[in-house]
C-alpha cells in the first residue's frame, strides 16, 4: 500500500506540474500530493525496522529508539502538514461557494502560494524542539551488554516531548480536523441549496443568479470527496489522542501499549491507503485531469 501510495502521488505531482499550477486547485492539490509523499516515504523505513526483532543479535541499533527519530516524528510531521493543507483546501472552496464573485481577489495565487509555503514552514517548525533535544548515537546497553545506536536525550527531553505531542498531535490535530469537518458540512449545504434552486428555476432560464461555474462545481465535487476520505482516516487518530488525554495507561509504555500498537498499525494502513485512492478521485471527478492523465 505505501508505494502504491508513493506512486500514485508522484503521478499526481507530474499531472498537476504539466497542468500548471497557476491555477489555485492545481496548486492546492500539487501542495498536497507533496506532503502525503513525504509522509509516505517514512513509512517504508518504518517496514524495515518492524521486522528488525527478527534479525536477532545482528542488528546494531535498538529499532524502537531509532523509529522515533526516523519514522515516527518524519510521518507524523507531514501528516499534520496534510492535515493543514486539506482544511485550507476546503477553507478556499468553501469561500468559492460563498463569495464566488470575490474569492478571486481575496484569494490570489501569490496568497495561496503563500498560505501553503506558510504552512510548511509553521508545522516543520514545531519538530524543531524534539529534534534539539534528541539525536541518535551509541549508547551501552547493560541487558544486552552490547554498545548500540540508540536514541539520547538532554535532562529537558521529557518536558519537550509532552509539548511538542500536545501542540502538534493535540491541537493542532484538533483544529485542522474542525476546519475540515466544518467547511466540508457548508460546502455540502451549500451545494444542495443551489442544486434546489437550480431545480426550481430550471424552467425560468435565469441563470444570472447563479454565479458559482460549472468549472468550480466540479472542483468542489473533488475536494469534497478527498475531505470526506480525509476525515474517515484522521478520526481514528483523533480518537487516540482523546484516549490518550483521558487514561494516561494509553501508551506505548502503558498498560494498553500492545492496544495502541495495534492501532497505530491500522492508523498508518489507512493512511497509505488514503494516500493511494486519491488518484482514483481526481481520475473520476476531474475530466481535465483525466485528459492530462492519459496524454
Amino acid at each position: 500500500i505505501v508505494f502504491l501510495g508513493i506512486f500514485s502521488n508522484v503521478i499526481n505531482m507530474v499531472v498537476f506540474l504539466k497542468q500548471g499550477v497557476g491555477d489555485n486547485v492545481n496548486l492546492s492539490l500539487f501542495a498536497l500530493a507533496v506532503s502525503e509523499l513525504c509522509s509516505l516515504l517514512p513509512l517504508v523505513w518504518h517496514g524495515f525496522i518492524a521486522h528488525t526483532r527478527f534479525l536477532g543479535p545482528d542488528v546494531d541499533f535498538v529499532g524502537s529508539e531509532v523509529h522515533f527519530l526516523t519514522t515516527g516524528w518524519p510521518h507524523t510531521i507531514f501528516t499534520k502538514v496534510t492535515s493543514w493543507v486539506t482544511a485550507f483546501i476546503m477553507f478556499e472552496r468553501c469561500l468559492c461557494i460563498a463569495l464566488p464573485l470575490k474569492v478571486k481577489t481575496v484569494l490570489t495565487t501569490t496568497r495561496v502560494k503563500l498560505c501553503l509555503v506558510s504552512i510548511f514552514v509553521l508545522v516543520l517548525a514545531g519538530v524543531v524542539p524534539t529534534y534539539a533535544t534528541h539525536s541518535l548515537g551509541w549508547k551501552f546497553y547493560p541487558a544486552l551488554n552490547r554498545t548500540l545506536l540508540g536514541l539520547k536525550k538532554t535532562d529537558n527531553a521529557r518536558d519537550v516531548t509532552q509539548i511538542s505531542n500536545l501542540i502538534n498531535n493535540s491541537i493542532s490535530s484538533f483544529i485542522s480536523y474542525s476546519v475540515t469537518l466544518v467547511c466540508t458540512t457548508i460546502i455540502i449545504f451549500q451545494l444542495n441549496k443551489k442544486t434546489k434552486w437550480r431545480e426550481t428555476t430550471a424552467g425560468s432560464g435565469d441563470k444570472g443568479s447563479n454565479p458559482v461555474s460549472a468549472r468550480d462545481r466540479r472542483a468542489v465535487k473533488t475536494v469534497t470527496i478527498v475531505s470526506g476520505i480525509f476525515l474517515v482516516r484522521v478520526t481514528p487518530s483523533i480518537v487516540v489522542v482523546m484516549a490518550t488525554s483521558i487514561d494516561d495507561q494509553f501508551t506505548l509504555a502503558g498498560k494498553y501499549g500492545n492496544l495502541l500498537v495495534l492501532i497505530y498499525g491500522i492508523i498508518f494502513d489507512l493512511e497509505a491507503l488514503n494516500s493511494s485512492v486519491n488518484i482514483l478521485v481526481y481520475y473520476k471527478t476531474n475530466r481535465r485531469y483525466r485528459h492530462t492523465f492519459k496524454s
